[in-house]
């Protein structure tokens, strides 16, 4: 069975969204841990955490787009039916893909931002531009998926 680019971004990008939740979650357990037992917590727990989250946030957004996990509000649907459903439909659809658009652009020109300032992680000592561009690439990854996925009207409407 072949393997498609997009259905191993996928495993990849889960893969790393899992991992990037346990790190999240091991370094904070033992930040508490520190902090409450020892009376020492870890001084990079903050960035840690931060820049698991980033990463769990964006890698997990290309299985959300690709599985439309994403959370709605379907109240109004029942009355938005036939073609004003459909123009309604898409006109969100295309508000949601030119926000994103929007994210991933800033996102890369904080990473520009970034290097052109020189700034660092205080307790981690990493160039911040390296993790904003990491961030940004899953970013650009879960653009990808959002217009590959194009949504199709859920049956009924």
């Amino acid at each position: 069975m072949p393997l498609s680019v997009l259905k191993v971004l996928e495993v990849l990008c889960s893969k790393i969204a899992i991992v990037a939740a346990l790190l999240m979650a091991l370094v904070i357990f033992v930040d508490v841990v520190g902090r409450t037992v020892f009376d020492t917590p870890l001084g990079f727990s903050y960035e840690v955490v931060s820049i698991s989250l980033a990463i769990m946030f964006y890698s997990g957004l290309y299985h959300v787009h690709k599985t439309k996990g994403h959370i709605t509000i379907d109240l109004l649907d029942k009355f938005y039916v036939g073609t004003f459903g459909k123009i309604i439909f898409w006109f969100v659809y295309l508000i949601e893909c030119v926000f994103y658009t929007t994210l991933v652009i800033t996102l890369f020109m904080q990473v520009e931002e970034s290097y052109k300032f020189g700034d660092v992680f205080l307790f981690l000592g990493v160039m911040k531009w390296k993790v904003l561009l990491v961030v940004s690439v899953f970013a650009l990854i879960a653009w990808v998926s959002l217009f590959v996925s194009a949504p199709k009207r859920n049956s009924g409407f």
